[in-house]
């Protein structure tokens, strides 16, 4: 089993799909239920490091790609990253991995809106959805243009600045030092972490923080040489597609109709708790939890609970048929 801290102890492979070069990592390929891992930004697969061991241990088959924006030969044309071209991608891959039977869809930040989206471009691949952070938003109640969206959630003003062509100038100007500052538990934020919302930069003019022993050494390298080889900019482009999203999605159905778990951490200064209410409206099998004391990377800051979390949601999904190897240590 691959080592969480260490990338390099992952199996990680690569395809061609649906015009795109995919990254992705596939454990346990023998497991019969498989579970696809949707990650957010600025992560790549990685970011489920320490879920992908642990679910396989549960006997699952465990796929995590690194979506559309984070590869180095993906399109420059924004409109290429709207949220049904994500769920062809993701289509393709299962194709390409010849994986038939429904999965479990799991996603975080930005994973999380991919998956619920998916889920309702691809219906019959889906048995059931985990969000962390990320609650559901029915396409005909999600804001149709970016100063909607900024005015319903003003936590998201920041993403004005990666949507400018400041923002990728300035992130790549020193990835590194970007990484400390975003890849910081909610513990350890100060106020020289995240943006600088008087002259709106990351990095630029701003004195170097300390990396979070959150944070190992080998992630954060993996992450900077990864983002050195492709530039910062592909993946801002998610954040350029309110309109094209709702152009894209308004015809889909407002209702997820199979089983759904909602994670949200207590301390998430963007993705806050008080955004889920009302999700059972249109999520009639929903689960919630929460975890206390997270912040918004609860997959690693709170490893332990996260993994608690869904070995016993999945026991109840799969009608306690997955393995569960409870003498494994560590899990």
């Amino acid at each position: 089993m691959p080592i969480p801290d260490d990338p390099y102890s992952f199996d990680i492979r690569r395809a061609h799909i649906n015009s795109i070069q995919t990254e992705y990592v596939d454990q346990n390929e023998e497991g019969d239920q498989t579970i696809l891992l949707l990650h957010g930004w600025p992560e790549i697969w990685l970011g489920w490091r320490h879920q992908i061991p642990f679910l396989a241990r549960l006997g699952f088959r465990v796929v995590a790609p690194s979506l559309r924006g984070m590869g180095d030969k993906d399109p420059r044309d924004y409109k290429k990253y709207s949220a049904d071209i994500i769920s062809d991608d993701l289509n393709s891959l299962l194709d390409h991995l010849d994986i038939k039977k429904p999965v479990v869809v799991m996603g975080h930040d930005w994973g999380g809106f991919y998956a619920w989206r998916f889920a309702q471009f691809y219906p019959n691949r889906v048995k059931a959805i985990a969000s962390f952070c990320t609650p559901y938003s029915a396409p005909s109640t999600f804001p149709k243009t970016f100063d909607e969206l900024n005015a319903r959630f003003p936590a998201f003003y920041y993403q004005r600045h990666l949507i400018a062509p400041e923002g990728e100038k300035d992130i790549n100007s020193n990835l590194e030092s970007f990484f400390k500052r975003v890849f910081c538990p909610i513990g350890e934020m100060t106020p020289d972490h995240f943006i600088d919302y008087n002259t709106m930069r990351f990095v630029e003019g701003r004195p170097d923080v300390p990396r979070s022993q959150a944070l190992p050494a080998k992630i954060l390298d993996y992450y900077v040489k990864h983002f050195q080889a492709i530039g910062i900019g592909n993946s801002l482009h998610w954040y350029k597609q309110t309109e094209n999203n709702h152009e894209q999605c308004k015809g889909l159905n407002d209702y997820i109709m199979v089983p759904a778990l909602m994670v949200s951490a207590e301390c998430d200064p963007i993705l806050t708790p008080d955004m889920t209410v009302s999700m059972d409206k249109y999520v009639p099998g929903l689960e919630m939890r929460s975890v206390k004391d997270a912040g918004h990377w609860i997959l690693w800051e709170k490893p332990a609970e996260c993994n608690s979390i869904l070995k016993d949601w999945l026991k109840g999904l799969m009608h306690n048929a997955c393995q569960v190897f409870d003498d494994k240590p560590n899990l």
